[in-house]
């Protein structure tokens, strides 16, 4: 008999390496865009620069480093999570045709967290209440 939870550990696994991979992802795509990419101009340079960092960001969210979600509090639970990848994903959009692709891979591990999350329990809640010390408040 399988062992309860089983499947939203595998699952979660899963989405973190989606993640990484989407993190990794976006420092590509940022650092080539600023070497050769098609804008010119001092916005398209700061956008890219932007991109990178949050790819960044999203990499040390999905390995859950403490320091990290101290100050960034809506990267806890998977609708904070989610909503941080549409975002990435349309900042990510300009007129290049593989902009789209990008827009896409990062709306749908959005959209597959942020529905984690409106499920009764979110699992990354779940996954942090598990490692609070018992009598915890908050």
């Amino acid at each position: 008999m399988a062992e309860p939870g089983g499947g939203t550990e595998k699952c979660m696994f899963v989405m973190r390496t989606l993640g990484v991979l989407v993190g990794l992802m976006l420092i590509g795509y940022g650092t080539a865009m600023l070497f050769v990419g098609s804008t010119q101009n001092i916005r398209g340079y700061i956008a890219n620069v932007y991109l990178a960092c949050f790819g960044i960001l999203i990499i040390l969210a999905e390995v859950r480093m403490a320091v990290l979600l101290t100050y960034f509090k809506f990267l806890r639970n998977g609708f904070g999570l989610g909503g941080f990848y549409i975002f990435v994903g349309f900042m990510a959009l300009s007129s290049d045709w593989w902009c789209y692709i990008v827009l896409a891979i990062c709306a749908a591990v959005g959209v597959t967290y942020c529905g984690a999350a409106c499920m009764c329990n979110d699992p990354l809640n779940e996954a942090e209440q598990n490692n609070k010390p018992p009598g915890a408040v908050a």
